[in-house]
């Protein structure tokens, strides 16, 4: 009987080739010209960047006045759109939010975590907030059992179906400028692994600041693209993920984005849960599930697998988990960032 996690791996691997194929001309190795859009930085729209990383034939570049790195040429709309609405979705769905759950998931521990932290830093009584990717609506359930008044936006209508019964019709399945919010709507709005998928940030930030209160609370969550992690094993971590994420963030292109659209960093707080001596092994032995392009797998690579082994063990994974990850944290260059911002009062430039 074939393994369920494989069986997934297989189809969603087939799924991701095809949609390769129809989105790059094999002859030319780039994103053909009717699915592709050339931009410039998304944080200080300069055109002087350089080339940081390629995976399969997505290119990265950096940008020499503010550091942001982001995919140029990328997917234009109606691409991005395209695929989201293929079948590579569906079957990621299957994994990611289909499953029946016997409890909180490790996403839902880390959502309560930041809600925790959303309840120590808001100076305001609970008030009403918005979470943008909302999902089942565990994060939204968990803040409206606090006294908050909840509101969120997904797109996966069977994620909507799900977590309005859990916290009523306030879940929309609409674009954030669909909705259509009155200003200075809320109190808090959350994000966690959402900004790294929106292709133009600047008016959506400005959209958020329209639709904020004055002293309101940004919270976002997100890969931090200097973390060490990333500075190491570079375009082989799985979020370099050319169908789905163009924009990858450190915390000053973050900051630099927010006070531009009128909000002002309060706190970064750094996590490296992949930080260690057994993920760093592991991305040097193979391609991780958001490679597209065959790896050619040598003698280096299945050393690497070996010197694995060790990790099996309980005590042994327990350290590299509990110390290793704290070099990053320590270094200031975390693999995740969680950010804290406040709208500024009055007017922003």
């Amino acid at each position: 009987m074939p393994n369920k996690t494989s069986s997934w791996l297989q189809r969603w691997q087939s799924a991701l080739r095809e949609q390769h194929t129809l989105l790059f001309d094999y002859q030319t190795k780039t994103i053909k010209s009717q699915y592709a859009e050339t931009v410039n930085c998304p944080v200080c729209d300069s055109n002087r960047a350089v080339l940081f990383f390629e995976k399969d034939w997505f290119r990265y570049v950096q940008c020499q006045d503010c550091s942001m790195v982001y995919m140029n040429p990328r997917m234009n709309q109606a691409a991005t759109y395209a695929f989201y609405n293929s079948n590579v979705n569906a079957i990621y769905n299957e994994n990611k939010f289909d499953q029946v759950s016997t409890g909180p998931s490790l996403d839902d521990q880390v959502n309560l975590a930041n809600l925790d932290l959303i309840d120590r830093f808001c100076t305001r009584t609970r008030g009403v907030l918005l979470e943008i990717g909302s999902a089942k609506g565990f994060f939204l359930s968990k803040a409206k059992e606090r006294g908050y008044k909840v509101y969120g936006i997904e797109l996966n209508k069977k994620n909507v179906e799900f977590s309005r019964q859990l916290v009523g019709d306030t879940v929309f399945d609409v674009d954030l400028f669909d909705t259509c919010f009155e200003a200075d709507k809320f109190d808090v709005i959350y994000m966690r692994d959402v900004i790294e998928h929106i292709p133009n940030p600047q008016p959506f930030f400005c959209e958020l600041n329209r639709i904020a209160k004055p002293g309101a609370l940004m919270f976002i969550e997100t890969h931090n693209i200097d973390g060490l992690i990333h500075q190491i094993v570079r375009e082989k971590h799985t979020v370099i993920f050319g169908f789905e994420h163009p924009n990858h963030w450190s915390p000053k292109t973050l900051g630099k984005a927010l006070e531009k659209n009128g909000y002002e960093v309060q706190n970064i707080f750094q996590s490296s849960p992949d930080f260690t001596l057994n993920s760093l092994l592991f991305y040097c032995s193979g391609p991780t599930f958001t490679t597209i392009m065959p790896v050619t797998i040598s003698k280096r690579s299945f050393l690497f697998k070996l010197l694995r082994v060790p990790f099996w063990f309980s005590p042994i994974r327990f350290l590299d988990r509990t110390i290793t990850s704290q070099i990053a944290n320590c270094l200031k260059k975390g693999s995740v960032m969680k950010v804290l911002a406040v709208k500024r009062k009055g007017l922003f430039a």
